[in-house]
């Protein structure tokens, strides 16, 4: 695959060619001033360089793999390759996220982007309305035009229990607004917040998914699973797609032994007819290079 082994900060400078098609070409984003406060607070989160994350596509462009969207993924099946479904939960960094879908565009690898409604760079909450920021819907549509699916990361319990909303009729609201971009909305991948870690995990909202039919927050009770995956909008949940080996970064921290490397040498000793989902967070990349 061509560019394998240059350096991350050329192929940086190399994928500035694609600004000629950007939809903000010749003048400053529209969402300047929301990148500008995400960047100055969480910029320094990040604890992996580009360099590691060219390493790890240049594994993932051997011949072996087949690397896909998880919307992809998922129904694709093939015993001579080892299908991978690279996903990407984007928590608090959206534009570290764009970054990184260029990066995977100069390797030929597309990959999944689960956009967070509760989080900070996408809007407010003002009387059960959300207030999207300022441009932040053309930044969805720059990582769209990677070629990279979007998704919705899944905070719906924040959305019930904290914001006191329906939250199928919030999320019509917030696919209605991708709609508007043009991007269209095939899944979700559930968030691992902390009112879901004190109650229920996220996908748990869907009856397809929910293993009780309420949870307690602060003495109220709150429904769970009255409506279906397929009643919210959405064709999957990338928890509860078929793949046999998970690898992930979650909280900055790789889930193996020996880190990246760990990573990388599964990744070497898998087999064709494997079925793996990776987990990578844009918002732990981006660190200088020492």
């Amino acid at each position: 695959m061509l560019l394998k082994n240059c350096s991350i900060f050329v192929l940086l400078i190399i994928s500035s060619i694609y600004e000629k098609d950007s939809l903000h070409a010749g003048s400053l984003p529209p969402f300047t001033d929301i990148e500008q406060l995400i960047r100055s607070k969480y910029d320094s989160y990040a604890v992996f360089n580009w360099d590691q994350y060219a390493e790890l596509l240049a594994k993932l462009s051997q011949e072996k793999f087949a690397v896909l969207p998880i919307n992809e993924m998922r129904n694709t099946f093939d015993n001579t390759r080892i299908i991978v479904g690279l996903r990407h939960d984007v928590d608090f960094n959206p534009f570290k996220a764009l970054e990184m879908a260029k990066i995977e565009r100069l390797y030929g690898i597309r990959a999944s982007y689960y956009m967070l409604a509760t989080a900070e760079y996408y809007g407010n909450i003002n009387d059960s309305q959300m207030i999207h920021s300022a441009g932040i819907g053309n930044l969805f549509m720059e990582i769209h035009n990677t070629g990279a699916e979007i998704g919705i990361h899944n905070d719906l319990l924040t959305v019930l229990i904290l914001n006191n909303i329906d939250p199928i009729l919030f999320n019509k609201e917030e696919l209605k607004f991708f709609k508007s971009l043009r991007i269209p909305i095939y899944g979700t991948a559930a968030h691992g917040s902390p009112l879901a870690k004190r109650t229920a995990p996220n996908y748990e909202v869907f009856s397809d998914f929910a293993l009780k039919d309420s949870v307690k927050y602060e003495g109220k009770k709150y429904l769970l699973g009255l409506n279906s995956l397929k009643e919210y909008g959405f064709k999957y949940e990338a928890y509860h797609i078929d793949y046999g080996i998970y690898l992930s970064e979650s909280g900055g921290k790789w889930n193996d032994p020996d880190g990246f490397d760990g990573i990388l040498k599964k990744l070497e000793s898998s087999i064709p007819g494997d079925r793996i989902q990776i987990l990578v967070h844009p918002d732990w990349w981006g660190k200088p290079s020492d």
